[in-house]
């Protein structure tokens, strides 16, 4: 029995439902966890709301959301179950110290049975073997008969923590009978059963345990709910699908994609059953575009390396199919299409998401055949030397050259029954970087434990710095670094020793340091207090919190100990110019390139700025400057900087800009530069717009597929640059005796003189290398029947000396020669061997250059009737052409 619903109103209905029953709507939270180091993407509906079953006071005690999830462990899974999917969206209803089981069971059967429809008798239950209380609920108040009610242990029935430490505790899955006809036959099987009868449908979880990094748990003292509904999943029960590929959610993506494969010259497999293949190309794209979306996009790095996998994994699979450009940017925008209603960003992206994707595709494909026949190679080689793992050296090699992550090199060799050296290829890549990046460097484990006050005694960063005072302003401004704000009182709450020796890390009941965070980095300073002396050096944040990385001099840290906060004041201001002076580029580039740029990232220090944005060419030199001068204009008309905090949706509807992808809370920090821009920013800036002095932009590059990156500097450090300029212009006038505004045009009058000598000297060269390899032609040496010359000749580049090597071959009519040259220093040899030599196989112009240029240490190889050489030491050029002769004899009577 099914309803039929469509997804839309699915999702509607659920909203509705839990609103009604004063939940919180809130939206969904980025696929990257906000200040959550355990976990590479948000996973599941909780994981934005994991700091809330710890706070004594959170924003709201209930909350409903559609959460966009990323689950890498489901990776394997996708394309062999018609279930799983990598990128999926979970329906979730939360309690924070309100609610707990019995009202989030009864609300969840009301829910499945009366919104949804579906039939109670079809509906199963497990519960943690050891949650009899859940047990007790679902019989005395649902009425589910016990037979229906199966206790499973910790593997099936216990949730959590989402990450390294968190909340976690029993749970209790609702589970949908899709029929005997799909089960196993055995009389006693229940969701226990591997088989395909049961389907799981809602997962309610009762936080009830803190999980610590060391693994032990204690009693949460606020007990909870956190609910979680595979979307994808209840639609193909509600619309009777035999998969999730057959929803509305789906189907259209997999009608893309059959139509994209054929466009791009491949054939999409048929019938009923949906291809693995197939699947894993359509889970894939969504999986891609949406993380595209929030600017993560393809590299080699963390999250960045996960979405390369996914888009490479999914061009293989079109390879597979005989597609032969790409595809997958095109199955993209039906992503797009389809989600359009519920997720309007990515309209707003999809140009970003198609060049990112066809450019990621585009690079992988040029890789790809070569990659693959290699790959056949090796495992060749390895069926004939009866071995099934292949060495790490060989997946590295798959990886570094044709870009094969290590991860789809181990899918490949596994379908074929071969096992990759993973130690081997970490080996390969340690040797190949001085610094390694480690695979788990989101991980927090293999950390001390704090000591003092637990975590959710601390409440949120306290950061109390954005004004900070000084005693001395015009020092503070004329400083380096090293002139420190007015001190704050506050007091040591945790410690732990720090990752360096000699380092400890802190956190403070309130703090006057920025903790690094939105592209600015973090500040440093001083902490003293009774008998403590420390230097801080970094300060970020873990799980909501500032954590003060501090070098002590004298002393120690201790809990609960009062100290005083001081702030590197110079350093800041450099900073805040900085980081204002990016909010009036980002103006900037909006009105004199186009609207449609947004940030995509950023970095600001105390000396320069970085600033990435979406567009898809070069700005022009022109567009360049168009772009300093409006910023310079604002800085010279010193409007004054404005923040002020804020509901996030009044800051919106002023139209301000925010990042996407960045998750921000209820009450936000807008800051607004008045006829100039506004923007949701916690950092720090100027006061007004003149304090930043100047502004000069150093450089413009392309960082990635429809990214380009400005980076730039301000006040004195842009003063300095413009002066340093001024000087190199004025040295040059004085050495091209011309006023300084010819020296453009004088400039490149010089450059034409010098290019049309070179043209001259070449001519003349040449002229003087055909005269004298004609006048020495009729005084080769015959060495065995052969006509060998070897000359040392002058030419300014390989490409002239390679012009008269072939006149020497044309000269020699039949026989061998060789020239040599000293270019840019380093000896350079050509060979020359007539065709009717090298068919022969008398001698052969490759083994000619490659023993000559031993003579001198160097090396050489090319074809039959041409090769080149050089290295070694330059002096023995002319010893090496005189052993021509009787390396052309050797070589000839062998």
């Amino acid at each position: 029995m099914t309803s039929g619903m469509s997804s839309k109103d699915l999702r509607k209905s659920y909203i509705d439902y839990f609103t009604e029953r004063s939940h919180e709507l809130v939206p969904s939270a980025p696929l990257i966890p906000k200040d959550d180091p355990t976990l590479l993407f948000t996973s599941a509906g909780m994981v934005p709301f994991k700091r809330y079953y710890l706070q004594d006071e959170p924003r709201f005690r209930r909350a409903v959301s559609v959460q966009r999830c990323l689950r890498l462990s489901d990776l394997e899974e996708v394309g062999r179950s018609p279930w799983h999917c990598t990128f999926f969206e979970m329906l979730g209803n939360f309690s924070f110290g309100d609610y707990f089981k019995r009202e989030a069971i009864e609300w969840g059967w009301e829910f499945l049975t009366e919104v949804l429809g579906l039939p109670g008798e079809r509906l199963w239950i497990t519960v943690h073997r050891d949650d009899e209380e859940a047990a007790e609920l679902w019989r005395t108040v649902i009425g589910i008969p016990s037979v229906r009610i199966v206790p499973l242990g910790d593997e099936d029935n216990f949730w959590g923590p989402a990450g390294d430490s968190g909340p976690c505790g029993p749970c209790s899955e609702i589970h949908f009978d899709m029929g005997l006809e799909l089960g196993c036959g055995r009389p006693d099987c229940n969701p226990a059963c591997d088989c395909d009868r049961f389907f799981e449908v809602w997962n309610l979880v009762f936080p009830q345990f803190l999980q610590r990094p060391d693994t032990t748990r204690e009693p949460l003292a606020r007990p909870g709910i956190d609910t979680g509904m595979g979307f994808e999943r209840v639609c193909s029960v509600l619309q009777g699908a035999r998969t999730i590929y057959e929803t509305d959610v789906l189907a259209p993506i997999v009608a893309a994609a059959r139509r994209e494969i054929a466009a791009a010259g491949g054939t999409a497999p048929g019938g009923a059953d949906l291809d693995p293949g197939l699947a894993i190309i359509v889970d894939h794209a969504r999986a891609a575009t949406f993380a595209v979306a929030e600017n993560i996009n393809p590299s080699n790095e963390a999250q960045g390396y996960v979405v390369r996998r996914l888009v490479r994994r999914a061009v293989r699979r079109g390879h597979a199919f005989g597609v032969t450009e790409p595809f997958l940017y095109r199955v993209a925008g039906e992503v797009i299409a389809t989600t359009a209603d519920a997720h309007p960003h990515l309209t707003e992206r999809r140009e970003h998401i198609a060049l990112v994707l066809k450019s990621e595709e585009e690079r992988f494909r040029e890789t790809l055949a070569s990659g693959t026949q290699v790959f056949e190679g090796i495992l060749g080689r390895l069926d004939s030397a009866g071995s099934t793992v292949m060495p790490g050296g060989d997946a590295f090699r798959l990886y570094d050259t044709y870009g094969f992550p290590v991860d789809l090199t181990s899918e490949m060799a596994a379908e074929r029954g071969v096992t990759v050296d993973l130690d081997g290829f970490a080996a390969a890549m340690d040797e190949q970087r001085e610094r390694g990046r480690k695979a788990s460097s989101f991980a927090g484990g293999g950390r001390e434990a704090w000591s003092g006050e637990p975590a959710d005694a601390v409440g949120e960063s306290g950061f109390v710095g954005h004004e900070i005072e000084t005693e001395d302003v015009a020092e503070a401004e004329r400083a380096h670094d090293g002139v420190y704000a007015a001190p704050v009182a506050t007091s040591i709450v945790r410690v732990r020793p720090g990752r360096s020796e000699g380092e400890w890390e802190v956190t403070l009941s309130r703090t006057p340091f920025y903790a690094e965070a939105g592209g600015q980095v973090a500040d440093t300073g001083a902490l003293r207090g009774d008998g403590l002396e420390a230097v801080i050096v970094n300060v970020y944040v873990e799980e909501g919190h500032a954590v003060h990385v501090a070098r002590v001099a004298s002393g120690a840290p201790e809990p609960g100990a009062a100290v005083q906060a001081l702030v590197d004041v110079a350093r800041r201001r450099r900073v805040e110019k900085n980081h204002t002076a990016t909010h009036l580029l980002q103006a900037a580039l909006r009105e004199i390139v186009g609207d449609h740029v947004h940030q995509s990232g950023s970095w600001v220090g105390p000396d320069r700025l970085r600033f990435d944005f979406t567009h898809f060419a070069e700005l022009t030199d022109d567009v360049l400057s168009a772009v300093e001068e409006r910023v310079n204009a604002w800085i010279r008309a010193g409007v004054p900087v404005c923040p002020e905090v804020t509901t996030l949706d009044v800051a919106l509807e002023r139209g301000a800009m925010a990042l996407f992808g960045e998750k921000y809370d209820e009450d936000v920090r807008a800051v607004s530069i008045p006829g100039v821009s506004l923007e949701l920013c916690g950092g720090t800036h100027v006061g007004g717009t003149g304090e930043i002095g100047a502004f000069s932009i150093v450089s413009e590059s392309g960082i990635a597929a429809g990214v380009r990156r400005i980076e730039a500097v301000t006040g004195a450090v842009a003063t300095e640059r413009a002066r340093e300029h001024a000087t190199v212009v004025r040295d040059v006038s004085s050495v091209l005796r011309c006023a300084t505004p010819e020296v453009l045009e004088r400039t490149r009058a010089v450059v034409a003189d010098h290019a049309q000598l070179r043209k001259d000297l070449a001519r003349e060269r040449r002229k003087s290398a055909d005269d004298t390899i004609g006048a020495l032609a009729d005084r080769a040496r015959d060495v065995a029947g052969i006509k060998v010359i070897s000359l040392r000749t002058e030419a300014a580049d390989v490409p002239e000396l390679r012009t008269q090597a072939d006149r020497l071959r044309e000269t020699l009519g039949s026989g061998a020669g060789v020239l040599g040259t000293e270019i840019d220093g380093r000896s350079t040899l050509l060979a020359v061997v007539t065709d009717d030599l090298a068919q022969a196989g008398r001698i052969k112009a490759g083994d000619l250059v490659r023993e000559v240029a031993s003579v001198m240490g160097g090396r050489g190889g090319g074809k039959p009737h041409l090769a080149q050489g050089g290295g070694g030491d330059p002096a023995k050029l002319d010893q090496a052409l005189e052993a021509v002769y009787g390396i052309v004899e050797r070589l000839a009577s062998s």
